[in-house]
Formats: structure tokens, sequence, C-alpha cells
């Protein structure tokens, strides 16, 4: 392999210099669960002739600014190629004041070719995938290491970089450059949607850190996805098996959780029927790998949403299900946080699954903190109070921007009562207390106005 490993800012600073002169890089980024919280520890920078360079930025954080990274991820004259670099932008903004410019991102590129092509519901692809479409370059799936970074959470802060993580890491930018990106662009031009294009890169690389994008985004989506819908209400005037489908656009409708309400508004009988038919089909196939990968099980946001739409569902055989499958799913789950985790474990080493289900807990009394293991019970408090602290910040900060619901009013009401509180959750709770009285905001002090923007709402 023909890598670099930059360590220190006087070597940053003459890879930079060199790099500057390029007119196309490919980069990408590792972390321990990669975003506004989550540390990038490693940047890499590949180049056309096939140099891949490795910025080990948990050793050196000062790379960014006084080793000159942030100037060229900003330079307008050196194009940057990435794969699907929301994570990557969010953890450079937040943790490093690196705004992204000149970007082209072969995530964006596969979903706009497909629209272009007539696909309503384009599917976000693995950087694998894409190289097999557009590329000639092979590269293997990476389910094992991905098994890895569930089991060793803080696997990007391990050093000295391993053999395998350095052929990682630089798998995933030799392949950007130039192939993919040739191919790539030169079929965005042929098919004059370079301005969509470049529309769709600048949300792929903000909408995680603005809430207009991120709008826009989940509209097109659903609207999209109705659309299907509503085509398919015509072509299906019959029951129809959903496993006779052939349509990616359909498949993927129906694999969407709807909601009770939305399938009734939006799905024909016969629709519905496929809809039914290949959720239970879904919960039967998770079933299936969470009995065959054990401990290797690789569980997701997903499929837990999946199961709580499923719970709620009004078919009982599809219900039942959804619960068993919910039971066995969310033990795994605390089965592996307190097998991975102990009360000192920094709050960015949690997955987002992992989040979801801690702050899910409801401890009411002491009975119910018995329950759960004491790292459970310890990592569920840690959660609530970073969230009111958060939500404290926001309130002193942007107080016209708050809403405090009677719900959330009187669950924070009750943390700072409860004696088997931890103190410091007790504390965080009572000082938001006091601040959301002294603002009005308690739901007794609100006068009954209605206004024609609603600001966030702070929720338990």
């Amino acid at each position: 392999m023909d890598y670099e490993i930059i360590e220190d800012v006087r070597q940053c600073r003459r890879v930079v210099e060199t790099l500057m002169k390029e007119e196309m890089i490919s980069c990408d980024a590792e972390g321990i669960n990669l975003g506004k919280d989550g540390p990038l520890t490693l940047l890499q920078i590949g180049t056309t002739d096939g140099h891949v360079y490795l910025f080990d930025i948990h050793k050196e954080k000062r790379m960014f600014q006084d080793g000159g990274l942030k100037q060229l991820l900003e330079s307008d004259q050196v194009l940057k190629v990435f794969h699907a670099c929301s994570s990557d932008s969010q953890a450079l903004q937040h943790q490093f004041g690196v705004s992204l410019k000149n970007v082209f991102d072969t995530q964006a590129a596969h979903l706009v070719i497909l629209e272009q092509q007539g696909r309503l519901i384009p599917q976000m692809l693995k950087l694998s995938k894409i190289c097999e479409i557009y590329g000639t370059t092979e590269m293997e799936e990476k389910t094992g290491m991905h098994i890895k970074w569930n089991k060793v959470f803080d696997y990007w802060e391990i050093r000295p970089l391993t053999e395998e993580m350095i052929e990682y890491a630089c798998a995933d930018v030799r392949v950007l450059v130039p192939e993919i990106y040739e191919n790539q662009i030169r079929m965005l031009k042929g098919m004059n949607a370079m301005v969509i294009f470049n529309e769709r890169v600048e949300e792929m690389a903000n909408y995680r850190m603005d809430s207009n994008l991120q709008k826009t985004r989940k509209e097109r989506i659903a609207n999209g996805q109705k659309a299907v819908l509503r085509n398919m209400c015509l072509k299906y005037q019959t029951y129809v098996s959903c496993e006779t489908l052939t349509d990616e656009d359909e498949k993927a409708s129906l694999g969407r959780a709807w909601t009770e309400e939305e399938i009734n508004l939006y799905m024909n009988p016969f629709v519905q029927h496929m809809y039914y038919e290949g959720f239970v089909n879904g919960l039967k196939e998770l079933q299936t790998e969470m009995d065959q990968d054990g401990d290797d099980f690789n569980a997701n946001v997903i499929h837990y949403i999946k199961l709580c739409k499923g719970k709620i569902y009004p078919q009982p055989r599809l219900k039942m299900l959804a619960n068993d499958l919910c039971t066995g799913f969310c033990q795994f789950i605390f089965n592996g946080i307190v097998n991975k985790y102990d009360k000192q474990t920094p709050l960015y080493y949690l997955r987002s699954l992992e989040k979801m289900l801690l702050k899910e807990i409801r401890i009411h009394s002491s009975k119910d903190k018995s329950r759960y293991h004491s790292v459970v019970v310890d990592l569920h408090f840690k959660l609530t109070e970073d969230s009111i602290r958060q939500f404290y910040q926001t309130l002193i900060e942007t107080p016209s921007k708050v809403i405090v619901t009677k719900g959330y009013y009187s669950f924070i009401y009750s943390q700072t009562k409860r004696s088997f509180v931890p103190a410091s959750v007790r504390e965080a709770a009572t000082q938001l207390k006091q601040a959301i009285d002294k603002a009005g905001k308690g739901p007794s002090q609100k006068k009954n106005s209605r206004s024609t923007r609603r600001p966030p709402s702070g929720q338990n």
C-alpha cells in the first residue's frame, strides 16, 4: 500500500502544501459514532495517483487550524470527493470549525442519476456497491469490521494504527478517484443534471446541521414514497403477494414503517395486504438474523422503529410477533451495553440505538431501578442529566425558541424530588425548573394564547 501517516503539525503543513496544488483529492474520516459529538480521530486524503495520507487527528488535533487542513478542506480551488459526507461534514464543523467547500459526493451523484432515470425512491448504497456500478475496482464488503466496531467501541481511538485499520482507511479513499468520479460526472453532465446535483451535495453536506434542509429532504423522500403508493393503488386491484414484486420503488415504499393512519390514507386494501404481509416477512427475517448471528447481530435504529410500529398495528399475529421480538431485541442491546461499558463511559461512545433505548427506560421508583443492571441505570441517568442541561442551555440562550409542555414540566419536577435519582440529576433538574419558572415558561404560567409559529417543546 502506498500511504503515509501524518502525526504532527510540521508534517501536516508540508503535505497540505503539496495537496493544495492538486485539482482533485478524495476524502473520508473515521471516528467514534462520527458526528456532532462523536470524535473524528482519523482523516484520510487520497490523490489520483493512488497515494493516501492518513492524518492522525486523535494524536494531534491542531492539524486542522495550525497544519492547514482547514484551509485545504475549505478551498474553492481543490475538488474534494467524498462518499456520503454528512457525518464527516457535521464532525468537521462542530469539532474543528471546518465548513466543507467544493465537494463532489458520490452518494448524492448516485441518487440524482437514479432520479434522472425515473426512480422515485432512489436508495442510498454502501461504497462497495457504488464501486460495482461506477468503477472497475472491486471493493470487499466490510461486514466484519462493523461487527468489530460494535464490540470494540473505541476501535478508531486505538493507537498505533494496526495494519487492518490502515488497509480499511486507505481503501475508502483510493477507489473514489479518478474512476468513480469521472464516470459519475460524465453521466450527470450527459443528463444535464449538474444544477440539481450541486443542490443535493449542499444538502448532503449540511442537512444534519440545518433544520430547513432536514425538512426539505424529509418532505421530498415522503412525497416520492406517497407517489409510488398512489401508482400501486391504481396498478393493483386484486390480491398480490409482496414476494412477487420486482419494482425497486415499490419494494422500497412498502419497506418503510408507515403509521396506521398513513396506511389507511394512502393504501387500498390490496396494497395494505402486501404491506402487512411484507412486514411480517421482514420480522421473521429479523428473527432469523438475530438467531443466526447471535452476539454478532448488527442491530440498528431502523430495526427498532419497525418493531415499535409492529407492536401497535391492529393485526394480532403481527403485533404478537413484534412484541416477542422487541423484548429479545431490547435485551440484546442492554446486554451489549453491560458488556461494553461502565458508569464512567463518555456518552459519545454510545450508539444512536443504545441512547434511544436508554432514554426510553422509565424509572419511577426504586423498584423500577432494581429491574435493570446498574450500568444501564447509570447511563440512563447520565443521558437524562445531559438532556436536562442541554435544555437549560437552550432556554438561557434563546428563550423565545423554547416552550415547556405540561408533561415535561412534571417530569423535571419529579426529578427534583425522588430520592433514588442521582444528586447531579436532581441538581440539574432543580436548576432547570427554577429557570423555567423565572422565564414564565411553566404550564401554569403560560397565557392561553396561540403562537403562529410553535417553538420546539421539552420532552421526557
